[in-house]
């Protein structure tokens, strides 16, 4: 079964489309469509977590401050995991900041039992905090690609995507 990963599902997306998108992958696949929900978010960025120029700086602190929270409406054919309490690389957080980050965002988005760590960075800390709070981490050492960067193999079972950057056409065109 292919499963398919949505990162950065946040109050600033375009849910009309997510759901176009995600509609017609269920439709089309046997498959599981996980949201990576983001539940803090920056205002006037787009369909963005944040503002793309934060990815430059080394200060992982210039993620702590976002200024809008909200989570999407859920639909009951997509699994829903956390993607952080901030998007900032958790290998770069202390073992508490990471462990607060990934449960209280879980507690957000109704108990989520994944956790996505944004940008795909984890450490051993996240194992343990992930291991002791029995949430599944995913871990791009696991074989996802990217639907974005990588051609449409049908032998392969996991890609995400972030929806700001495929539309529904985009999609068609990629499989």
């Amino acid at each position: 079964m292919k499963i398919f990963r949505f990162d950065d599902i946040c109050i600033n997306a375009d849910m009309e489309e997510v759901n176009r998108i995600t509609d017609y992958l269920l439709a089309k696949f046997d498959c599981q469509v996980i949201w990576a929900v983001s539940p803090l978010v920056s205002d006037n960025v787009g369909e963005r977590v944040f503002p793309k120029i934060l990815g430059a700086y080394s200060d992982v602190r210039t993620f702590y401050f976002p200024d809008k929270s909200g989570i999407p409406k859920y639909r009951s054919d997509v699994t829903i995991a956390t993607h952080g309490l901030i998007h900032a690389d958790h290998r770069l957080l202390t073992k508490e900041a990471q462990e607060m980050s990934i449960l209280v965002s879980s507690s957000l988005c109704g108990n989520a039992k994944i956790f996505v760590p944004p940008f795909n960075k984890w450490n051993k800390d996240t194992q343990d905090i992930c291991n002791e709070w029995n949430i599944e981490l995913v871990r791009f050492e696991d074989g996802w690609l990217s639907m974005e960067h990588n051609p449409y193999m049908d032998s392969q079972t996991r890609w995400y995507l972030h929806h700001r950057d495929m539309n529904l056409d985009n999609i068609k065109q990629w499989i």
